[in-house]
């Protein structure tokens, strides 16, 4: 092999790893041989598009390389988490764990998303400097860096919102240790709220909350320090207003809404109608009854006297 061609390689390396001027993270993936086509599915991730996970958790360099395990179900690994999880970090480690045969799960469409989203948290506690955040703070931005917003996520929120929650931030952060429904609707609020939180106070309020934190301050201060407004107030407007315009106007006013109501209306016509038919015949036979004893003559077996 030429010396050339050595440095084309390399240059071809370094220039996968770089993405619109930002590095792309490196990774070192580790995979038993049943998972050799998942393993190399992900490593050609690794050309990927990064630089909007970079630019939302506010770093220009990923850091050191992650280590990428894979998996099998039935290992120990996969024994040790639910089975809705179907990938976890470990920042301290600088490590990603994921399990193939989990994909796809709410909210990971496919491997790439799931890549994506545990980098994603990885990147996060980086940005922090190691520090802790809220569960839906990180759930939430993981799941936006992971994917677009589509139907199912809104779809979600709806039923979350409609149905049984959550309700507030603490309920967010619990539903993550319930079962598979409740973290699928864990998921979908803290995803709607992080993008709330963008929407309300530019694209890099993420970042900016995540600076502040490594630099000492805790959560809320970072939070409030970052948009304005604390934690409190922004999920009581988050819960109390945003809810209303994206969730129950879209349903109310929705066609589907529409043609319900129309049936209900139907349905209840028909009843009041058919009981009002009833009511009618009803009336009629009672008359016919009465018609009919008042002019049937009295017999003599019928006097009442004979059996006196």
């Amino acid at each position: 092999m030429t010396r050339g061609f050595v440095a084309a390689i390399t240059l071809g390396v370094l220039a996968a790893r770089t993405v619109a001027g930002q590095e792309a993270p490196v990774l070192r993936v580790e995979a038993p041989p049943e998972l050799a086509r998942q393993a190399a599915a992900v490593r050609a991730l690794e050309a990927g598009e990064w630089g909007s996970l970079l630019e939302l958790v506010g770093l220009s360099n990923p850091g050191p390389p992650v280590r990428i395990v894979l998996a099998p179900e039935g290992s120990r690994l996969a024994r040790n988490v639910p089975s809705w999880v179907s990938g976890y970090a470990v920042p301290e480690l600088d490590t990603v764990v994921l399990f193939p045969a989990r994909v796809p799960s709410y909210p990971d469409r496919n491997l790439e998303a799931l890549l994506h989203h545990e980098i994603a948290h990885l990147l996060l506690a980086r940005a922090a400097g190691g520090k802790p955040v809220p569960r839906w703070f990180s759930e939430g931005t993981a799941t936006v860096a992971a994917r677009e917003w589509g139907v199912e996520d809104g779809a979600r929120v709806a039923l979350a919102t409609i149905g049984r929650g959550p309700r507030s931030l603490s309920d967010v952060n619990a539903a993550f240790s319930g079962d598979t429904a409740a973290a699928s609707r864990g998921y979908a609020v803290s995803a709607a709220l992080v993008r709330y939180l963008l929407r309300r106070f530019s694209e890099d309020a993420v970042g900016r909350i995540l600076v502040k934190i490594s630099r000492g301050a805790d959560f809320e201060d970072a939070f409030e320090a970052a948009t304005g407004e604390t934690v409190g107030e922004f999920a009581r407007d988050y819960f109390r207003r945003e809810t209303l315009w994206t969730t129950w106007v879209p349903f109310v006013t929705s066609s589907t809404v529409l043609w319900m109501a129309i049936t209900l209306l139907a349905l209840l016509a028909i009843k009041r109608r058919r009981e009002r038919d009833a009511a009618i015949r009803e009336a009629w036979a009672q008359e016919e009854r009465a018609a009919g004893s008042a002019a049937a003559p009295l017999r003599p077996e019928d006097d009442p006297q004979r059996w006196n």
